[in-house]
């Protein structure tokens, strides 16, 4: 039985973190019986997940679906030989005005030559063997014709420019031609039982790889007049980006942030086996050949038991008013959000990024003000957003302004709802901080015991608010940690108590910095070594305080 072909362009996609679910759909008329009907030129595609599905006459019935292949390539040698042709046109204009070019090089050169002679004209003049209006004739062409020439040398410039960008642009198509052909396309048949004639509409949907998606933010933050509190703008975008080897020409576009599986089942749980490391004994050289052999093929076998990773989750103005952003749509699935896009899109298979809005949200938020002067002395304005939407917020690039001036790039990390994420916002300069070594000495004489060297260390940590409302503080600071059993720390003094501090000694304070105050941070620690021991990490002794 012949197929009747159908024209079943794609009208829908749903793009998941590494793949994209593929809506395709068709209409036309079919008389009364069994008939198979063909959707041609589909791309490679998980055979396992396509499916198909159709309304028509009442008891229209689908009887079968069925995978077949064309064997025909999309890169024919006439479209090649086309572009060669072009690219051949067009190098010929390029050596055309190349030669141009050196022509009017040349006449510049001479025109030149002819000005370096100037001298040779007052002789001239002088000696009454020329006339002044010859003379005022030739400065006259001279520098009509130097005019005419820098305005030829320029234009012949932009059009060399524009050549090349044409040659390039033709090569890169030469060659995405070439590559691009596939001679394995895809043909979805299905089989109908139509109970009477009449008009059908044919739905497939399949699953290809190349495709993902990823979220990326835009965040503009607004302080209120204190600095201590406000509010952001949260832009929830979507990047996709697909090289699925067909075009996405205006579809209606789904971001999923479900991970779907062919095979999505628990692996199976194993037991965690330890035991002592015996070493081999040495054998003659053919036993260990064969012990590698049997090694190696143990090793894959444990690999293949292994589970597989998871995979990475992936404005204008009218009527004085602004204007409104389009957003998605969001369902929650229950273990997933599908963010329906709100126009249809156009995306190639170039794998250009695409962007499109999710959502836009006005969280709160507060500031404080984080230093770690050992590090650098400057003090970094923080903010600490609450994500009050009913979504959760995944990982993802985010792009920060301040007050609408642009501070950077940062990382957001999964926060879900009523959860906190932090974003640095860049050196806030009305809050300084200093630290200064203050002491530094080393015990002599009779207080050397055991021949161990004793050097003493003093550190002050001064932070100054220079603005008029209090600022929310957070100090970082670190002694060190001996990593050699002789080398010894001790702590003589800190004070004020730090609020956290770490086994490591990374010591943390937080407090309020009232308006143009100031707070000090004091410490003093010692370190014992043996005499002969040289220590790293340390200032040197013997310069001044």
């Amino acid at each position: 039985m012949p197929a009747n072909d159908i024209q079943a362009p794609i009208t829908e996609v749903t793009v998941y973190n590494d793949r994209a679910l593929v809506t395709r759909a068709g209409t036309m008329h079919l008389a009364q019986g069994e008939h198979d009907v063909r959707i041609n030129d589909l791309p490679p595609f998980l055979r396992e997940s396509l499916r198909a599905s159709g309304q028509g006459p009442q008891g229209m019935r689908i009887l079968n679906v069925d995978i077949t292949t064309a064997y025909h390539s999309f890169t024919t040698r006439d479209d090649l030989l086309k572009l060669e042709v072009e690219i051949e046109h067009l190098e010929q204009q390029a050596k055309l005005l190349k030669a141009r070019q050196e022509a009017l090089q040349d006449r510049r050169k001479w025109l030149r030559s002819l000005g370096e002679q100037a001298t040779d004209f007052a002789r001239g003049l002088a000696r009454g063997q020329m006339k002044p209006q010859d003379c005022a004739d030739f400065f006259r062409f001279a520098s009509q014709q130097a005019q005419q020439d820098a305005e030829e040398a320029l234009d012949l410039d932009v059009q060399v420019q524009r050549i090349q960008k044409e040659i390039q642009a033709r090569r890169r198509e030469y060659t995405q031609t070439q590559n691009s052909g596939t001679t394995d396309r895809l043909a979805a048949v299905v089989a109908l039982e139509m109970p009477q004639e009449g008009d059908i509409t044919l739905e497939i949907s399949y699953m290809v790889m190349g495709a993902s998606w990823q979220p990326q933010y835009d965040v503009r933050v607004q302080l209120n007049e204190d600095g201590n509190r406000g509010e952001v703008e949260l832009t929830y975008l979507g990047v996709v980006t697909q090289r699925t080897d067909e075009d996405w020409s205006n579809v209606r576009l789904s971001l999923s942030t479900a991970r779907p599986s062919l095979a999505s089942v628990l692996p199976e749980l194993k037991p965690w086996y330890i035991n002592t490391f015996t070493p081999t004994p040495v054998y003659a050289a053919r036993a260990l050949k064969s012990a590698a052999i049997s090694t190696g093929t143990s090793a894959h076998m444990e690999n293949m038991d292994m589970p597989p990773p998871a995979a990475a989750a992936a404005p204008a103005a009218a009527m004085s008013q602004p204007a409104q952003m389009a957003t998605a749509s969001v369902e929650n699935t229950g273990t997933a959000y599908v963010f329906r896009v709100a126009r249809s899109v156009d995306i190639p298979s170039n794998g250009s990024p695409h962007k499109t809005t999710i959502a836009l949200d006005r969280l709160p938020c507060t500031f404080d003000y984080v230093s770690a002067p050992s590090l650098e002395e400057n003090v970094h304005l923080r903010a600490t957003i609450t994500n009050t939407t009913e979504r959760v917020i995944l990982p993802g690039t985010t792009h920060i302004f301040l007050k609408g001036e642009y501070v950077g790039t940062s990382q957001v990390k999964q926060t879900a709802h009523s959860e906190r994420f932090k974003i640095f916002l860049g050196i806030d300069d009305s809050i300084k901080v200093e630290r200064k070594l203050t002491e530094r000495a080393v015990d002599k004489g009779v207080l050397l015991q055991n021949d161990l060297r004793r050097l003493t260390y003093g550190y002050r940590i001064t932070i100054s608010n220079f603005t008029s409302f209090p600022r929310q503080i957070v100090l970082r600071d670190h002694l060190p940690v001996p990593q050699h059993e002789r080398v010894k720390i001790k702590t003589l003094h800190v004070q004020p108590a730090p609020t956290e501090q770490t086994k490591l000694s990374l010591y943390t304070w937080q407090f309020t910095l009232p308006p143009s105050g100031e707070y000090k941070v004091e410490y003093r620690f010692l370190v014992e070594h043996p005499r002969d021991y040289t220590i790293i990490g340390l200032p040197p002794i013997d310069e001044p305080v």
